[in-house]
């Protein structure tokens, strides 16, 4: 494990927290005093291989996974839950157009008898 991968993660962790707690300073809160304390305890130490840091690291990695999930989950659900739609807007929503309609009354076929 390299420190630069450790880094990096912590750094995207902190990044959605600040995207998923736009409202108010992610610094105040408990979850990134949680996040900092524990980045420090088990800081990377590249001069020799231990297992338990992988599983920290993995732990990490998870837990950013978790937080994108949750605000890609967030950006489906306020794009797609507005409740019922027409034809129309839900063409719209995927990219389709709907064929052109006129308000002509249908004209009738002609038979001709043969």
């Amino acid at each position: 494990m390299t420190t630069k991968s450790a880094l990096t993660v912590y750094k995207n962790i902190l990044h959605e927290l600040s995207i998923n707690n736009s409202l108010f300073s992610y610094r105040f809160s408990p979850i990134y005093l949680k996040i900092k304390d524990e980045y420090h305890r088990y800081r990377p130490i590249t001069s020799k291989y231990c297992k338990h840091t992988d599983e920290v690291l993995f732990v990490a990695r998870t837990y950013l996974t978790y937080l994108q999930s949750v605000r890609q989950c967030k950006t489906i659900h306020s794009t797609y839950s507005k409740g019922e739609r027409t034809v129309q807007q839900a063409a719209n929503i995927v990219g389709l157009e709907l064929p052109k309609t006129t308000n002509q009354p249908y004209a009738p076929v002609n038979q001709s008898s043969d």
